[in-house]
């Protein structure tokens, strides 16, 4: 089963460019993967989220619903395997690669945002996410930004079409600890969105 249109020569330039961006995104999917994945979303238990997580000037309010239950026969645990051996063919093109191979992604979540939903403001990922984050949007229209701060000031947009990739850079990195901010909105058409982390905690 074929899943991908980018080369990971084209995947290893945009993982390196990560060392000068906080964010960096390339056509990933071709179109067949992507309606299969969104497809699949169509049998998955979504819960909403939390509305508010953390406190005062710390608050990141959202607005979806989520899945992060995958049995071992699910399309997305099959679609993570190919992914991974995408990364780690990409990751061999670097002379330094800045993330140890074989990278796993042990942690899974789809995301599906109704349109005209608030998304999510400003904030980061958890630190025990490291090295890699990956964002994948399987379908729908929204904006997603990476910002220097938690008021989302100095934003910039990243392309985020359906069926790119969107990197993000975590902990440990190339030696980094720096992890960026980013935040999604506008959304005008339903968003599904498979995100893909290594957590460090389950490792």
């Amino acid at each position: 089963m074929g899943w991908f249109a980018a080369t990971p020569a084209a995947v290893a330039s945009t993982i390196a460019r990560l060392a000068e961006e906080d964010a960096a995104s390339l056509p990933l999917l071709d179109l067949p993967a992507r309606r299969r994945l969104t497809a699949a979303t169509a049998r998955l238990p979504f819960r909403p989220a939390k509305p508010v997580v953390g406190d005062g000037a710390n608050a990141v309010h959202q607005q979806f619903e989520l899945c992060m239950n995958f049995p071992r026969t699910s399309l997305f645990v099959a679609f993570t395997t190919a992914f991974e051996r995408l990364i780690d063919a990409s990751l061999a093109y670097l002379p330094s690669p800045p993330v140890a191979r074989p990278f796993r992604f042990n942690d899974l979540v789809v995301q599906r945002y109704e349109r005209g939903e608030l998304g999510i403001t400003a904030h980061r990922d958890h630190i025990r996410y490291k090295g890699l984050i990956a964002v994948i949007p399987l379908s729908g229209t929204a904006r997603f930004f990476v910002c220097a701060d938690r008021a989302g000031n100095a934003a910039r947009e990243v392309p985020a079409a359906a069926g790119s990739l969107v990197l993000m850079r975590g902990p440990e990195y190339a030696g980094r600890r720096d992890r960026p901010f980013h935040f999604v909105q506008d959304i005008t058409r339903c968003r599904l969105s498979l995100g893909l982390r290594h957590d460090a905690d389950t490792a």
